[in-house]
């Protein structure tokens, strides 16, 4: 972006408007799925987007401050629905909160465009304060949106144990609940149902309990484009299946699931088509896939996003797939393509998809691999445009906020991300990012690298790379 002249230095320093910024001269893809609009001009007050429109139309002071944008693509602020944001030092036993971690990251992902997280599941106490922080301008990052604690209940309790938990949970603060894999479907429509009379939100990382049963009981948002749900499979294969993970764990089951999973099959056919026609939103979070599927992918193992990765987030990886053989790795990359498959048939049928990494996860980064999982989704058919739309106000949508931020409109919130190349073109260049703007103010991308602790080598490549 070129640097403001002296007299537009002293414009931005005037008393006449110093609440209003105007970004002159841009190509605008507002996140409906409307192509772009060039040479337009979207004028910010305070907050908001005042106006939007081509810039022979569009009226204002000279006195703003003025962005010239010519050559630069606006987009609305990018959402990830799937990170966990509040680092846990010890993630296996949902332990060792780490605060400065946290913030680190939370600034990696403002510079990578990210305004909007869901942070799916967390230490509810510390989730909450730092969404509160964040909200209140004492902690720098995206808006969050967070659950606590996962419920990860099996027959061993009762509908009562799940509803009292929610009501923890619910007294904490937390904006979510998270029912997770164990959980059969009588328990969730227990957290459901006492979720909802306390106007909580309840998420779900299902296997036990099936999409489509999940989805009937009034589940708000599923994680993950792959349940591994037994009940999915074709009848022949699920006692087969079973017996694969107590023999191998479920983690490497799940290359038998793929593999023997019939995607043009009712069970899968059926679960698609409820979860498109109740509008209730998935995350895909294919990056947290590809990452074990074709593990040994220098594109992962060896990404240059890494450099963003703050060491305690490495050390949490150690050890990862240990238990894989290289036959494992070569079946999971013949299969791979299966995965893209499932979920360009949830787009085909209307699914609403929404944009989620799954950070933590081993080879998962911060910031970086949300823009991995927009070239996933791009290799799985789905058009730039839509990918946006997908980031931007699906996930909107998802959350239930799209009449407040998701698209670029008047009176909706200036969260805006401003690139050096145009990613209808190519969704890769949705990576050149060069400003980003959060709730109508400027973020300096340098400086919150710098904040974050990122090397002067790295935030100085990545300059340049928003600048090429």
């Amino acid at each position: 972006m070129a640097e403001c002249t002296i007299e537009q230095e002293e414009r931005t320093h005037s008393i006449e408007e110093p609440n209003i910024l105007v970004l002159e001269d841009v190509t605008v893809i507002d996140g409906t799925g409307a192509k772009p609009q060039p040479h337009a001009v979207i004028v910010i007050e305070g907050d908001r987007i005042r106006e939007i429109g081509p810039k022979d139309k569009i009226r204002y002071s000279r006195a703003a401050k003025i962005i010239p944008g010519k050559g630069r693509y606006v987009i609305p602020g990018l959402f990830d629905l799937h990170a966990h944001v509040t680092f846990l030092r010890d993630p296996n036993r949902f332990a060792g909160y780490d605060r400065d971690t946290t913030e680190r990251i939370l600034k990696i992902l403002l510079a990578h465009g990210i305004t909007t997280v869901r942070n799916p599941a967390a230490p509810s106490t510390e989730a909450v304060v730092l969404r509160d922080n964040v909200r209140g301008g004492k902690t720098t990052g995206p808006r969050i949106f967070t659950a606590g604690e996962p419920i990860n209940w099996g027959v061993e309790k009762s509908a009562e144990d799940v509803r009292a938990e929610v009501r923890r949970q619910a007294k904490i603060g937390v904006d979510y609940i998270k029912v997770y894999a164990r959980m059969p479907p009588e328990l969730i429509r227990a957290a459901i149902e006492e979720a909802h009379k306390h106007g909580l939100k309840v998420v779900g990382h299902l296997d036990a309990t099936t999409a489509t049963e999940a989805v009937r009981v009034g589940i708000d948002a599923v994680t993950h484009g792959a349940t591994w749900s037994t009940e999915l499979l074709p009848p022949a294969r699920r006692e087969a299946y079973l017996k694969r993970r107590q023999e191998v764990g479920p983690m490497l089951a799940r290359l038998d699931w793929l593999e023997w999973a019939d995607l043009g099959g009712p069970e899968i056919k059926e679960m698609i088509s409820i979860v498109a026609q109740a509008r209730v939103p998935l995350d895909p979070t294919l990056i947290a896939y590809v990452t074990k599927f074709r593990g040994r992918d220098p594109r992962y193992r060896n990404s240059p996003g890494l450099m963003y990765a703050p060491r305690p987030v490495l050390e949490t990886w150690e050890g990862a797939l240990k238990d894989w053989r290289e036959e494992d790795f070569q079946r999971g990359a013949r299969l791979w393509p299966k995965i893209l498959q499932l979920i360009k048939a949830y787009y085909d049928n209307g699914v609403l998809l929404t944009a989620g990494s799954d950070f933590p996860n081993p080879w998962v980064i911060p910031g970086f691999s949300l823009h991995d999982e927009f070239e996933l989704l791009a290799e799985a058919g789905i058009p730039p445009l839509e990918i946006i739309k997908i980031a931007t106000s699906n996930s909107a949508e998802g959350l239930g906020i799209l009449n407040d931020v998701g698209t670029l409109e008047v009176r909706k919130r200036a969260d805006l991300v401003i690139l050096s190349a145009d990613p209808v073109a190519d969704i890769r260049n949705i990576r050149k990012v060069e400003q980003v703007i959060l709730g109508g103010k400027i973020l300096d991308v340098s400086f919150l690298l710098k904040s974050a602790n990122i090397p002067e080598a790295v935030i100085e490549r990545k300059v340049k790379s928003a600048l090429r």
